[in-house]
């Protein structure tokens, strides 16, 4: 009884481990992953609560492939690559199969199909940690889903929500941890808590001290460049509040919309 319980305090202690350890790999090994070793990280990502099944992953190995996705920002050195899909295509068989009418409010499933696809994702990360490889979501998925449906011969209802570079990490280009919110001002107790302007100031410093430090900035050479007006900041001040107020407030990043590309791909959102 005393070993069982030991036993399961260090397996919990692993998850936290895996969890607090975990940080985005760029740069990866010329080592192929196992059969075995792909397989037991795709059934834990299976295992994450689901609300309807609508997870769907296309996965390659195959460099063409990737190169074809290189827009996307797959890094060179991907030994994997997955993406994640919400898949209506299969749920809408399923109901024919039951001999019912397809009847349901897109967006809706939509939401809801988020939400498995992201549970599915971070089981399949924090496996793929715990077995020694390392990975990095690229989250412009969404606007490239005329290029990953030709490459992986995707058809309407399903929709790229994510993708994922996989592999073992390369210890020569090992990334710092980056940091969080604090978490008194992002977990509240019984009602939302507006955050004065002095909770908001730690919150961007706990962000922007955090990335100066680690000169994460410097090392991605990953500066937004200003649409106008003179740029004041240099690049040792570039932080994440700068960084990330940049991305939102230049405009769209597409010529069509999400909501245009989800139509496009057979989804009806009126």
């Amino acid at each position: 009884m005393v070993k069982k319980m030991t036993e399961e305090k260090s397996q919990q202690n692993d998850i936290f481990n895996i969890i607090n350890d975990r940080r985005s790999i760029r740069k990866f090994l010329d080592k192929d992953i196992p059969d075995e070793v792909l397989e037991k990280i795709l059934q834990a990502g299976f295992r994450a609560p689901f609300a309807y099944q609508i997870t769907s992953i296309v996965y390659t190995l195959d460099k063409e492939k990737m190169k074809k996705l290189k827009r996307m920002g797959v890094y060179p050195s991907t030994k994997l690559f997955m993406v994640f899909f919400f898949d209506f295509n299969r749920m809408e068989k399923i109901v024919q199969a039951r001999k019912y009418e397809y009847n349901f409010d897109d967006s809706l499933l939509l939401w809801i199909g988020i939400q498995d696809v992201s549970l599915v994702a971070e089981n399949i990360i924090l496996a793929a940690d715990a077995l020694g490889l390392g990975s990095v979501l690229l989250g412009g998925a969404p606007l490239m889903v005329d290029q990953i449906s030709e490459v992986f011969d995707v058809p309407t209802k399903v929709f790229p929500v994510v993708g994922l570079c996989l592999g073992y990490p390369d210890p020569e280009h090992r990334m710092d941890i980056r940091p969080r919110f604090p978490l008194k001002h992002t977990a509240f107790e019984d009602k939302y808590k507006e955050l004065s302007e002095k909770d908001l100031k730690e919150c961007m410093h706990s962000m922007d001290d955090g990335y100066i430090t680690q000169g994460y900035y410097i090392k991605q050479n990953a500066k937004i460049p200003l649409t106008k007006g003179d740029d004041k900041i240099d690049m040792s001040q570039y932080s994440w509040c700068e960084h990330i107020s940049r991305k939102i407030s230049q405009g769209k990043w597409s010529d069509k919309s999400l909501i245009q590309l989800l139509r496009e791909q057979g989804f009806k959102l009126d």
